[in-house]
């Protein structure tokens, strides 16, 4: 539906990022026995294929370094099946559209927040986000020594059925105990598409403060923008992965491991064909003027 549409309106691009659906790809903690990243992603296969007591053959694997010290680093490793990113690529590519980044979208709703989201100093926020089927948790990285160096994110699957508070209740203490921010947390600040959050039950559930958060505001978002939008959530998702381009560090980016991006070397190379062609065509002309 995203590349008809596109093609529908001819829209034209020179770079494109895709964020993977949260129900496409799997999140799990690795340990590296190696804290320079060029060593972490020459060993990322074998030491999560090691983690999982599974064959990763058909898996493609996009990291990021959470924290390091001297036993090595741990990492955030995201699995995808090499089949789904095939078909997703090729799909794509079918009407001219070539990826550079193919990242988890939790990754990307991470970025949106980073960029267009700020609080008071005192606070040290959980951030949370609620589409109508999905939810993310994205918890800022901790500035105190021995924080972690980067945001801690994880994503849960939402039923039409459940109950948000309850589920969020939950969901809650289980990321908790995967954050090391050096900090204590003292809030929780929640987008949910459905607006069905009660946030004082919720609050005295966790023993913080608890409220809603209209990240689209603080973004400058046009309600125009959403008009044809079917979750704001998505929308989010889909700024941070426009956002991709601005980082120096290299993204957590599946098409590292998997079908790498060769769209800036193929037209390098057919620029420079077209220029060798070129003088080969003025060499000829100008020895044909010469003979005469």
């Amino acid at each position: 539906l995203i590349v008809r549409g596109c093609a529908e309106r001819e829209l034209k691009f020179s770079e494109v990022a895709v964020a993977l659906d949260c129900a496409m790809f799997m999140q799990h903690n690795v340990h590296s026995e190696f804290n320079e990243p060029k060593q972490v992603a020459a060993t990322v296969r074998f030491d999560t294929e090691e983690a999982l007591a599974m064959d990763v053959t058909d898996v493609a694997i996009a990291f990021e370094i959470t924290s390091s010290d001297q036993t090595g680093s741990v990492l955030t490793v995201f699995t995808a099946q090499r089949k789904i990113l095939s078909d997703v690529l090729l799909s794509l590519q079918q009407y001219n559209i070539d990826p550079i980044i193919i990242e988890p979208d939790v990754n990307c709703l991470s970025r949106f927040i980073r960029q267009n989201v700020s609080l008071p100093e005192d606070l040290h926020p959980f951030f949370c986000a609620l589409s109508r089927r999905n939810g993310y948790f994205i918890v800022p990285a901790g500035e105190k020594q021995g924080s972690q160096k980067t945001p801690t994110v994880r994503t849960f699957l939402v039923g039409p059925t459940q109950t948000r508070t309850e589920l969020l209740a939950r969901e809650v203490s289980v990321t908790a105990a995967l954050v090391e921010t050096g900090e204590p947390i003292n809030c929780l600040k929640v987008f949910d598409s459905t607006g069905s959050v009660n946030y004082q039950q919720l609050g005295e559930k966790l023993g913080i403060e608890a409220g809603g958060i209209d990240w689209l505001q603080s973004a400058g978002t046009e309600p125009a923008a959403l008009a044809d939008c079917a979750d704001p959530v998505d929308f989010a998702i889909a700024y941070g992965a426009a956002l991709a381009h601005l980082e120096k560090a290299q993204s957590i980016n599946f098409r590292s491991d998997f079908m790498p991006y060769q769209g800036k070397k193929l037209r390098l190379q057919k620029t420079l064909k077209f220029a060798a062609i070129s003088v080969t065509v003025l060499a000829f002309a100008v020895g044909v003027y010469f003979q005469f």
